[in-house]
């Protein structure tokens, strides 16, 4: 009777199947013996019919798919060592393909499974043995979607390198960067936007990589905080991901304000996305501005061109007494929100009884005219290539904003 081995423990998740039976039993196959971590069975079973090793179940997998489901590396060892040997032939008699390519009836491969299981040793060694990285499961998902997902760096980085495709979609359209901003992962974000993964590609949903950030930061649980929202955002900023691109109920703009991140408001807006006229539930978003974010982005949207309401007006002063003083002095010592907030009110009031000056009009016509020939890409950095005064180019980016902050 056989004993369990170190290999059956590798992971708390598995209920590994019994490694107990009669060793006399002359059915006994080389997926059982793979199943019942018997390693010396194994080597025996190998070496008297290599053809074993491409042996499918019923479920379409080979021992080398179980090996890898339950972390047995000898014997995962010891059935590729098949592969150094003369070509193996299948039942059939015809060439075998590659051990390492056979899949099974969901289309994954060894190394799907390795990634599924977070078996970094062995996907490691199947991507030292030049397995085929391109593979697609039946869900269209490849080797480096899995890795991705599994928040695997080490072996998606190894996989990138390999040549694996950093724009592959699976049936629901998911791009490897999809599954970076759902796990907030820069660095496999890094070097995936490195190597030309599409910063605006679509889902099925009509989720970018940037709101796909968003939604798994909304639904996240306390336990799985997602605590760097803001620098992945600003990392696909910073790669050039179009600022505006919506999936029919948000914006980056939208998001960002319903997160509460001024930061991000802020460098999308000097940036120049455009500014949405409305917000959530149909208001104005200058009201989510005012509710969600510093004071400050009131006076920026305003600024790059949108109108306040009177509705707008109405909601901010029906806002101010929700901030007391209370609520102040748990944002810690010397906070100024409260004061801040009149200040922005006083200023809106202000806004109302003077229209916009030229200079303004022709600031926010001028932008919205090269986020337009950006492709609505930041333009932030573009300003110094235009033909004009340092002076003018520094209105046009808004380098004057700070007069507007404290003095209105």
């Amino acid at each position: 009777m056989g004993i369990a081995t170190k290999h059956c423990l590798h992971s708390p998740h598995i209920i590994h199947p019994s490694n107990t039976f009669n060793d006399r039993n002359e059915n006994l196959d080389l997926i059982q013996a793979t199943k019942a971590n018997r390693e010396d069975l194994v080597t025996s079973i190998i070496n008297s019919d290599p053809s074993q090793t491409f042996k499918a179940d019923s479920q379409g997998r080979t021992a080398l798919h179980w090996a890898t489901e339950y972390g047995y590396s000898r014997i995962a060892h010891h059935i590729l060592s098949v592969q150094s040997r003369d070509r193996v032939t299948c039942d059939s008699g015809t060439s075998a393909v590659s051990l390492l390519d056979a899949q099974d009836e969901r289309g994954q491969t060894a190394l799907h499974v390795a990634c599924n299981m977070r078996r970094e040793n062995l996907a490691s060694l199947y991507i030292s043995l030049k397995t085929s990285v391109n593979i697609s499961d039946r869900s269209g998902n490849t080797a480096l979607h899995r890795a991705v997902r599994m928040n695997l760096e080490t072996i998606a980085l190894m996989l990138c390198e390999l040549g694996a495709d950093v724009n592959a979609v699976n049936e629901l359209l998911w791009t490897p960067l999809h599954e970076a901003a759902r796990t907030g992962n820069e660095n496999i974000m890094a070097e995936l936007i490195r190597r030309g993964s599409k910063l605006d590609a679509m889902t099925q949903n009509s989720m970018t990589p940037f709101l796909t950030a968003f939604f798994y930061y909304k639904i996240a649980s306390r336990g799985s905080a997602y605590l760097n929202l803001e620098s992945v955002w600003k990392t696909l900023i910073d790669a050039g991901c179009k600022l505006s691109q919506t999936d029919g109920h948000w914006t980056p703009l939208t998001a960002a304000l319903a997160c509460d991140s001024s930061f991000i408001a802020a460098l999308l807006l000097f940036n120049g996305c455009h500014v949405d006229k409305s917000g959530r539930w149909g208001r104005g978003i200058l009201q989510d501005a005012f509710s969600c974010s510093e004071p400050m982005i009131v006076k920026l949207l305003v600024l790059l061109g949108y109108i306040p309401t009177p509705d707008d007006l109405s909601h901010c002063c029906k806002q101010i007494p929700m901030y007391s003083r209370v609520f102040t002095r748990l944002r810690g010592f010397g906070s100024s929100l409260h004061k801040d907030r009149q200040e922005v009110v006083r200023w809106l009031r202000e806004r109302r009884e003077a229209p916009p000056s030229l200079g303004e009009w022709c600031r926010v016509s001028i932008r919205a005219a090269m986020n337009s020939a950006s492709g609505d890409r930041p333009i932030l950095a573009n300003f110094k290539f235009l033909p004009i005064p340092v002076k003018l180019q520094k209105f046009l980016a808004m380098s004057d904003f700070t007069h507007y902050l404290v003095d209105g």
